[in-house]
């Protein structure tokens, strides 16, 4: 089980739920068994948490100075906070519970993400114009990207020539031009993301007209 810890991103919260925040981390936090000796006290956030919401208050008359002023406490109530959360993680040592107990948000756990399968329902059709072929396929879930190639020739022992690898985000409507009326196309397609590619899909053909 992966260990938890506090998300300390504050600067990213709007202003009245930095206060919202503060309210509610000191409200859970006192007389919390988990937390005995809080550093910094509870009251000197209490303190910081006070001033800050004076300053907010103020900032509805629209003042540049007051919008000043809110901004300088509000810094001081982050770095209040954020010392919390450091004393707050050392005593969880990664325990969600004692963390959730906190009032403190928790910090999303990393992305369980895979390479992606390989695309699958491959389809060609003609289009509206000569020398051009339509290529869907199903997209692939938690795909980035997919690259497909194509080819219209083969070797003296019936292997197939690819063309250079394109890529695309869309999984539909993809057209591949020009090609040359009678002659067979035929495209292959892989998918992918951040973890790596998947292999390549079987070939699917159609004679361009």
């Amino acid at each position: 089980m992966q260990n938890r810890y506090i998300a300390i991103g504050f600067s990213n919260i709007a202003d009245d739920a930095m206060a919202t925040l503060g309210t509610t981390v000191i409200t859970a936090m006192t007389d919390n068994p988990n937390f005995e000796t809080p550093v910094p006290a509870l009251t000197d956030i209490q303190l910081l948490l006070d001033d800050y919401r004076l300053k907010l208050a103020a900032t509805r008359k629209g003042s540049p100075l007051n919008t000043s002023e809110k901004n300088v406490s509000r810094q001081a109530l982050e770095k209040g906070l954020r010392q919390l959360a450091f004393y707050v993680d050392a005593v969880a040592d990664g325990a969600l519970h004692i963390i959730l107990s906190s009032g403190f948000p928790v910090k999303p756990l990393r992305s369980s993400l895979i390479a992606p399968a390989i695309p699958e329902r491959l389809r060609l059709s003609d289009t509206a114009q000569s020398g051009q072929i339509r290529f869907d396929f199903n997209p692939v879930k938690k795909a980035w990207e997919y690259e497909y190639c194509y080819a219209t020739e083969v070797d003296d022992n019936g292997n197939i020539l690819w063309g250079d690898i394109l890529s695309t985000t869309s999984s539909r409507n993809n057209i591949i031009a020009p090609l040359i009326p009678g002659v067979v196309c035929r495209v292959r397609v892989r998918a992918r993301n951040g973890k790596g590619v998947s292999d390549w899909s079987e070939a699917v053909s159609l004679m361009a007209r």
